[in-house]
């Protein structure tokens, strides 16, 4: 009886690992791979190294992983990759040769989770539509080479709510994440280098965009027409176009900017048709102006900021109003006379800022010849400290006698973030090596020494 029995598992268990295998194949070519995608049996297909050509349709669930080295060369007509099913997974691949106005992967289908992909020498690096709740982690993103072709999005979502685009790295894309109508998204954790906007949004509402760095870019991020978007811990450095800036919230509504490191930049912080906006514990430094406060801008609250460095530290319509204080506490002007006779945290008079020299070049575009002239570093110099009111004044009644403390985490270069993964096993050789003399030098000393 237990013989049989015991027979009788043995067979069972060989009938599910024969099952298991026949889920799982291994393609070395073009045709493998299309014969796997069409074989509904099989769920995972593994890639060996090689170069895989042609444009592929992934229509059912399955998960694909490449050995290193695998690279999809797409035909350079169409997609690259297509998705049309639910819950597909793709990692560690290479993918390259979209159409001119393509994709190197489009996704469809929902809930796929695409990482450790690098993809190079296409138009749109992934693009989602009419799909949702996607994760786009860990892939190198970069679009066409040279100077004459077109460059897309690295990462555009349309119609993709709940996505989450983290740890990713573009360079030389036309906006590294561009979200279009694409709620309860995460923008997170990604270094962006030489692209048009860093983080680009369009009629989008609760989008989460923090611990990003944007450099050498037009803007590091354009807000555009959206609601309730929370930018947080981010970091914006030489994006030193002449009509760009570090952060540039337009037409947007009810969100938070917190945390941020906005410096040396060509303006920090622009504000245009902003409204119900709140500007809080953000070091903006060393920008040619630090906040730009352009038409119909109004009800935002602006404190707890430090502004240092700034050729201009705050410039505004004089028509808009917007509160610089909040709870008797302003913002840190590092040009502002320190009078603090009763040694609190604020200086004993208001922070004027307004440029009226601003005001009349906008007028007269013709003045802007004697920008930064010492005439105009004089005429606003008097203007800070006169006492006659004006309209185009703004004034922090509160302003701080100390820096507003600011939470800031330590960010990494686009060069490091690529190296480091190969220093790891050079690091690791090093500690075996080290460890192995460590221990031949004692032996020997040990066996000396009888």
């Amino acid at each position: 009886m237990y013989k049989k029995i015991g027979w009788f598992l043995v067979f069972f268990s060989l009938v599910l690992a024969g099952k298991a295998s026949a889920q799982e194949m291994t393609a070395v070519s073009s045709k493998e791979l299309r014969e796997a995608l069409s074989d509904p049996e099989v769920s995972v297909i593994k890639l060996q190294s090689g170069i895989y050509e042609g444009n592929f349709l992934i229509d059912r669930k399955v998960h694909i992983i490449g050995d290193k080295g695998t690279r999809i060369m797409g035909t350079e007509k169409g997609h690259v990759l297509t998705i049309a099913a639910d819950d597909v997974i793709v990692e560690n691949l290479e993918v390259e040769g979209s159409g001119s106005q393509n994709a190197g992967i489009y996704v469809k289908g929902d809930r796929a989770f695409l990482h450790h992909i690098a993809l190079r020498n296409v138009f749109h690096g992934i693009y989602a539509r009419n799909s949702y709740g996607h994760r786009f982690e860990n892939n190198l993103i970069t679009s066409f080479h040279g100077i004459n072709r077109h460059k897309g999005f690295g990462i555009y979502l349309i119609e993709a709510p709940n996505t989450a685009v983290k740890e990713n790295y573009f360079y030389h894309t036309q906006d590294g994440v561009y979200v279009s109508y694409s709620d309860f998204c995460e923008v997170t954790g990604n270094l962006m280098f030489k692209a048009r906007y860093g983080v680009h949004t369009m009629d989008s509402r609760n989008v989460l965009i923090a611990d990003n760095q944007v450099t050498e870019s037009i803007n590091g991020l354009m807000i555009m027409q959206s609601y309730e978007i929370f930018i947080l811990e981010n970091y914006f450095f030489k994006n030193t176009a002449i009509d760009g800036a570090g952060i540039f919230i337009y037409d947007t509504f009810d969100s938070k900017i917190s945390s941020n490191i906005v410096i040396g930049n060509f303006r920090g912080i622009i504000l245009e048709n902003a409204k119900r906006n709140r500007l809080e514990f953000n070091n903006i430094l060393q920008n040619d102006t630090g906040i730009e406060i352009g038409k119909n801008s109004n009800d935002n609250t602006i404190y707890l900021n430090n502004f240092s460095g700034n050729t201009r530290q705050v410039i505004s319509e004089k028509d808009n109003r917007n509160l610089f204080s909040k709870d008797n506490y302003g913002n840190y002007f590092d040009d502002h006379h320190l009078l603090n006779l009763d040694h609190d945290h604020k200086v004993d008079f208001a922070y004027k800022s307004g440029d009226v020299f601003y005001q009349m070049a906008d007028d007269e575009p013709l003045l802007q010849i004697f920008y930064q002239s010492p005439a105009v570093e004089l005429w606003n110099m008097i203007e800070q400290y006169t006492p006659i009111p004006s309209e185009a004044f703004i004034i922090d009644e509160s302003p701080l006698a100390e820096p507003a403390p600011v939470k800031q985490k330590t960010f990494i270069s686009e060069k490091n973030h690529i190296s480091h993964s190969g220093e790891y096993p050079l690091i690791l050789f090093f500690f075996l090596i080290t460890s192995a003399s460590v221990l031949i030098f004692k032996f020997g000393r040990k066996h000396n020494e009888i």
